[in-house]
């Protein structure tokens, strides 16, 4: 399953084996403020990002109830409890992320 950007997904068979997750996908851009052109460091965090790939246990920020999963799309953006889980995850990645672009060659 390919997901791009922030959102959440629901999978699995009837109720017993569903369940349901936040994700989100974002990537850093950074530019040189005095020349504008893009700076690149493409193996920022490459270890940390290897070593989460490769757990076995599940993010607790991913998890989502399966209650809490929306029944109409429509319903996502008034949902509270999906919009404070979504927010604690963005800043967890952005937190997560920064450090290794911000730090100097």
């Amino acid at each position: 399953m390919m997901l791009n950007g922030i959102g959440t997904f629901n999978q699995g068979l009837g109720n017993l084996i569903r369940h349901s997750h936040l994700f989100a996908n974002i990537s850093i851009n950074m530019i040189d403020g005095r020349s504008y052109e893009e700076i690149k460091r493409p193996f920022v965090n490459f270890g940390a990002n290897f070593a989460a790939s490769m757990r076995l246990t599940e993010d607790p920020l991913n998890k989502l109830d399966n209650d809490q999963f929306p029944n109409l799309p429509a319903n996502a953006s008034s949902n509270a409890i999906l919009r404070e889980k979504t927010r604690a995850l963005i800043t967890d990645r952005l937190d997560w992320g920064f450090p290794g672009y911000l730090k100097q060659d």
